[in-house]
């Protein structure tokens, strides 16, 4: 269609052509305005997602600063411990859900409208909760070995300290890595519109698909790529 424009305008006489030429610019800008809005609706889905994965860790972090913090002063043992130790995983997370949540805030008013930005974005995003991911299983190592530490009878400091700081580690450390891992795989859905080229990819045994959608049509056209 463009082809044909161009052609007409320049086989027209000159004063006719503005106005063969307009239509192809509006049409250019309208395609521009729908993809920049396209883009923000897809920044606005991302920070929905960081308010809601956000609010399930406030939610946490509330309850272990309740529950421990009634319980601290009624247990003994490593029970006691083990709350201590969730009051300081509690504050800790809720100051970082709370800050989370109003920087997602911030970036809902001024949402990402430019393709580079939200790959930028979604990149980081996912990283950010895979890199997560790695610390929580080394939270649950750690708990892994403290509690192998109160077993053992040689080892200094008190036995109970070790098993409830090591059991509040490998609780901690679970539902960090649940939630990270849940956050990860949503944000990753949420990415593949960005990425259209890989998501028409699929691989096989010893091949690789390209699904190539023909305009106008439902059919579609597969290019298989063969390993040697």
């Amino acid at each position: 269609m463009r082809l044909l424009l161009l052609l007409a305008c320049l086989l027209l006489p000159p004063f006719l052509r503005p106005l063969l030429a307009q239509p192809a610019a509006d049409s250019s800008r309208q395609t521009a305005l729908i993809a920049t809005a396209s883009l923000a609706h897809f920044a606005d889905g991302r920070t929905r997602l960081d308010q809601r994965g956000l609010t399930v860790l406030g939610g946490w972090a509330v309850s272990n600063l309740l529950v421990s913090g009634i319980a601290t002063s009624q247990t003994e043992g490593s029970a006691h411990y083990l709350h201590q130790m969730n009051l300081g995983w509690g504050a800790v997370n809720l100051v970082l859900a709370g800050t989370g949540y109003l920087a997602a805030r911030r970036a809902a008013r001024q949402p990402v409208a430019d393709r580079a930005g939200n790959v930028r974005h979604q990149l980081r995003t996912e990283n950010l909760y895979l890199f997560n991911a790695g610390l929580d299983v080394a939270y649950m190592a750690t708990g892994l070995y403290l509690l192998e530490k109160g077993r053992n009878p040689t080892a200094s400091g008190s036995s109970d300290r070790w098993r409830g700081y090591g059991q509040s580690l490998l609780l901690q450390g679970g539902f960090l890595l649940l939630f990270d891992g849940f956050q990860y795989m949503a944000h990753h859905r949420h990415g593949r519109g960005l990425y259209p080229l890989l998501s028409r990819v699929s691989l096989g045994p010893g091949a690789v698909a390209i699904t190539l959608p023909l305009t106008g049509s439902h059919s579609q056209v597969q290019t298989m790529l063969s390993r040697p």
